[in-house]
């Protein structure tokens, strides 16, 4: 068996290409690392308005006969005890402003102002309890 000589082996040979270690001239095609997204805009040619269509009105339950006879009766009933405390509370106010100009010493002028202040804060009661209720109502009927 014989051996290759040194200079015969493949590896030993030198080789026929020169290597050339530049950067390569053309350059290769890579994908983008980012792609943005470019959406498509279609511009209609025409604009039409919608047509028309005729409102739908639902009788719901607060719209009924029986619902807008109890508001009805609740809007009285709340009127009713505004004027029933008018009248209650006007000749204890009137009487209290009487005896206050009437008064001879200060001790009957105080006493009398302080009857007439605890009548108006009964009236003031009667009055906020009927805003509360009729706004109550309101908000019921949507109307704030």
């Amino acid at each position: 068996m014989a051996l290759p000589l040194p200079c015969e082996h493949p590896m030993s040979m030198p080789s026929t290409r020169p290597v050339d270690l530049a950067s390569p001239r053309r350059r290769l095609a890579r994908p983008p690392a980012v792609a943005l997204w470019a959406p498509e805009i279609v511009l209609a040619t025409s604009i039409a308005a919608a047509p028309a269509r005729r409102a739908v009105a639902l009788a719901e339950p607060a719209s009924r006969p029986e619902a807008l006879v109890t508001r009805l009766d609740t809007t009285r009933s709340v009127l009713a005890t505004l004027a029933g405390a008018r009248r209650a509370l006007e000749p204890v106010a009137a009487d209290a402003h009487r005896r206050a100009e009437e008064a001879a010493t200060t001790r009957e002028r105080v006493a009398a102002t302080i009857a007439a202040y605890r009548a108006e804060a009964a009236l003031d009661d009667v009055l906020s309890g009927a805003w509360r209720r009729m706004s109550a109502l309101m908000e019921a009927r949507g109307l704030r």
